[in-house]
């Protein structure tokens, strides 16, 4: 028989387990994540330098994606067949890659 897969904590559990590492109330650690992500925000931000490290745990990046211009005819390499693309709007790519020290400890 298969084991349960594990589920991801919960908000309400996650900041349970770290206010209890760190001796902080709940409401003083929900302050603190709030605080981050609005920092993340306005680092990624148009007004932003676009990217951030949070230390020990990962780099955030982001760049904006070009509109890409459709109505070109290509064709279908399963079927065939011909299509016409559609046009894509232009878009912000966040990317989030982990520190080196990070992806060693999960080795």
């Amino acid at each position: 028989m298969a084991k349960a897969a594990k589920k991801a904590l919960t908000k309400s559990a996650f900041l349970a387990e770290v206010a209890e590492k760190t001796e902080l109330s709940k409401k003083q650690i929900d302050a603190v994540m709030t605080a981050i992500v609005e920092l993340v925000q306005r680092e990624l931000s148009g007004k932003g330098p676009g990217k951030l490290v949070i230390p020990g745990l990962a780099r955030i990046s982001a760049t904006k994606v070009k509109a890409v211009k459709g109505g070109v005819e290509k064709k279908n390499p399963l079927t065939g067949g011909t299509y016409i693309t559609k046009d894509k709007p232009a878009y912000n790519k966040v990317r989030l890659s982990p520190i080196k020290a990070l992806k060693e400890s999960l080795k």
